[in-house]
């Protein structure tokens, strides 16, 4: 620039450095909310995968309390995934044609961002991801996916019948950053696509997103359109010399090992890191530019207003951590979509939003609030801090809310225990430094609220005690409320009162390793069967495999078993491959009996094993907390009969689970109907396989009051009343 100003002139040098100083501005920052800002954020990237929108319970507060906790760190966005695969909405006719968002979808983005708005947080709205052709899903889902893609009038009819009604329902609203047409859709291209993953040309991705950023900016002219790529590669013809720098081949695996876990990748490791070796090799393209976007899509309108791009350390000659943003030649701002946040090629974790602030991008979004196999909230919370700290008025959203109350549960503690009938009083703290607190709230299970306290003592403790609740394990938290309307939830504890009624996992059906252990029938055992364990020889084992486990958290897990050769035995216990006790099991010798022990289980899938040490007595069953298992349907149980059972919570305020059992193949109805017996909606309408099923149903936009829900499996009928209690 200086030599070609000299060489012109010192009149035009002037000129020119105004208007370059003026358009670095633009192309460093992001315009929303009236400010010209950088995007200090994470990705969510969404709190249930392809389902946070349309049809089905939603978990509001989670929104609320993760959008809060972005605030109180300073960051300003969020990026949030809807449609993603198109599994759940939008919604398709029989021919594959979107005939609509699906039912609730508009309502959902409304509500959810008006949580983030009132927090002061920003959010560009991701529409599809390449996971909608993962080949794994169904040919349906496929089928119309593909056609949406790569036919006009598939993707005309989305445009027409989801998009802009979406687009015009929402526009203006102060939440949205942006929106986005796709995560990673080279993913599903013909030239970069990975192995499991269908693909398509391209040329229909550029199509797809000049329709689609076309019709977005009609509908509102102010919106703002971007993509994610995969990489800055395919978003600047600019292609830098080789660094020569290289990361080690340990850096490559561990690399490769991220984007399988990150992506749900079969492929190897090896494999993956190969493919992304080819990719590096290959010349830099801007499939996205004004005019490649128009010549294949046609429509004038159809541009993207800034790039976003990911990056996660396999190749230095694109990375946003060693090439400053001018080194691209864009002309649009570059936000870095997607980076762990972990040591990246020799820069620290707490060092990496600075270095793409003073490399000259204009965002920098963490990977994820909700995948944390890499990335710590910990660790994104503290960046954000330090980022609004040192860069604020860079960052800092011109908002409506004041400061946020605070709220702590201090009693009871987690994982106590409560005998039956017990009275337990709920102890909270809660300051405001800004307002006044006009009420605490005690909540049961999430939903369930069983007391207010309005008035605190003289050092901010508010209380009620809670009596009544049945046997079971329960979750508590505190709910502070300002006089702004501002509100904020403690932190969850667990409780045990008495005994909660268990489900048994049966030891014949359980893995077992070693020699000597025999399967046995006797009519008092659980199930009529149970093992004899006729050895102590290290290594033996039977391991029980415990899926959809609701949450992480220290449970009581019951062993069924018989002393039959003597008194006591010990034996290890492993939870998770990690040994956690050597249990002694003790008693009478040759009678039935059971031992109880609390144990961490994490969320999700969890194994529980028996590892013989005495070895040399009866293993019947392992039980765990019904209420502890969102999901029976792979325990394979052995299912006899058909039955409906009592909902759980009951009474509930908004959300209640369904569980009911099919012993065989048949259309199922599961249907709630009000006092009147008018039908209120239809939970399911399917042909299901064999298996134990748990339905979610909320009753949010319900008043109070009984409602009914009704089984109809086959000949199987059977109805059961349930209580929504504000």
């Amino acid at each position: 620039m200086k030599n070609v100003c000299n060489s012109i002139g010192v009149l035009l040098m002037v000129f020119l450095c105004v208007v370059f100083h003026a358009q670095s501005q633009t192309l460093t920052r992001i315009p929303y909310n009236n400010q010209q800002l950088f995007l200090s954020g994470v990705n969510m990237a969404w709190m249930s995968f392809a389902n946070d929108i349309g049809p089905g319970s939603d978990n509001y507060e989670a929104f609320a309390d993760f959008f809060l906790a972005v605030h109180d760190s300073g960051g300003n966005a969020v990026r949030w995934w809807l449609h993603t695969d198109g599994t759940v909405t939008p919604e398709f006719d029989a021919h594959g044609f979107v005939v609509g968002p699906g039912s609730g979808t508009i309502q959902d983005l409304k509500t959810i961002l008006d949580l983030a708005w009132q927090r002061e947080v920003g959010i560009i709205l991701c529409l599809w991801s390449f996971d909608m052709l993962r080949s794994s899903k169904p040919a349906v889902v496929l089928n119309r996916n593909t056609k949406l893609l790569t036919d006009t009038a598939y993707t005309n009819a989305y445009i027409r019948n989801c998009l802009i009604p979406m687009v015009d329902s929402l526009k203006g609203h102060p939440a949205i950053i942006a929106w986005e047409i796709f995560n990673e859709p080279e993913g599903m291209s013909t030239e970069f696509g990975w192995s499991e993953i269908n693909r398509v040309p391209m040329s229909s991705i550029q199509r797809f997103v000049n329709l689609c950023a076309g019709a977005i900016h009609r509908t509102d002219p102010r919106a703002l359109v971007s993509n994610g790529s995969v990489s800055i590669k395919t978003l600047t013809d600019v292609t830098p010399s080789a660094s020569v720098a290289k990361i080690s081949e340990q850096q490559q695996r561990e690399i490769a090992a991220y984007i399988k876990q990150k992506n749900n990748l079969m492929a190897s490791v090896e494999e993956i890191s190969i493919h992304l070796n080819r990719l590096a090799t290959l010349a830099n393209y801007n499939y996205y530019s004004d005019e490649r976007l128009v010549a294949v899509g046609g429509d004038a309108q159809g541009y993207l207003d800034f790039y976003m791009f990911h990056y996660y350390g396999a190749d230095l000659t694109s990375s946003p951590f060693v090439k400053s943003a001018t080194t691209w030649n864009s002309s649009k701002p570059l936000v870095v979509g997607e980076f762990h946040m972990t040591t990246t090629n020799g820069i620290p974790k707490e060092n990496l939003y600075h270095v793409l602030y003073g490399n000259g991008y204009a965002g920098a979004l963490s990977w994820s609030w909700t995948d944390n196999a890499v990335s710590q909230k910990t660790d994104i919370l503290k960046a954000l801090g330090a980022m609004y700290r040192l860069f604020k008025n860079d960052i800092d959203v011109n908002g409506i809310s004041g400061d946020w109350p605070n709220v702590t549960l201090v009693y009871p503690r987690n994982n106590a225990q409560f005998s039956s009938g017990a009275l337990i009083t709920l102890v909270a703290r809660a300051t405001d430094t800004d307002g006044i607190i006009t009420r605490v709230e005690f909540i049961v299970n999430d939903t369930l609220l069983i007391g207010i306290d309005s008035t605190a003592d003289s050092t901010n403790y508010y209380s009620y005690t809670w009596t009544g609740m049945r046997d079971g394990l329960y979750t508590l938290k505190a709910k502070v409320y300002d006089d702004r309307g501002n509100y904020r939830t403690s932190a969850k504890v667990s409780i045990q009162v008495g005994l909660p009624p268990f489900i048994r996992y049966e030891a014949e059906r359980a893995v077992r390793v070693g020699l000597n252990m025999t399967v046995k029938s006797d009519p008092n055992a659980s199930g009529g069967y149970f093992v004899d364990v006729a050895t102590n020889a290290p290594g033996t084992t039977i391991t029980w495999k415990i899926v959809n486990v609701l949450g992480p958290g220290t449970y009581p897990i019951i062993f069924g078993y018989n002393l039959y050769y003597n008194t006591p035995k010990g034996q290890f216990i492993n939870v998770n491959g990690v040994r956690v006790t050597e249990l002694m099991f003790d008693g009478p010798v040759k009678v039935w009996q059971e031992k109880s022990i609390n144990v961490f289980l994490k969320a999700d899938t969890n194994t529980i094993q028996m590892e013989m040490s005495w070895g040399w007595m009866y293993v019947d069953y392992l039980a765990v907390p019904r209420e502890v298992v969102t999901d029976l349907e792979e325990t394979k149980e052995i299912i006899t009969e058909f039955s409906l059972e009592q909902n759980y919570p009951n009474p509930f305020n908004p959300v209640t689970r369904i569980r009911y059992v099919i012993p065989l193949k048949t259309h199922v109805r599961l249907t709630i109907y009000d006092i009147l017996g008018r039908q209120v909606c239809r939970l399911v309408d399917d042909i299901l396989p064999a298996g134990v099923y748990t339905t979610a149903w909320s009753a949010a936009n319900l008043p109070s009051g009984v409602y009914f829900y009704r089984l109809e499996a086959g000949s199987f009928v059977q109805s059961r009343k349930m209580l929504v209690l504000r």
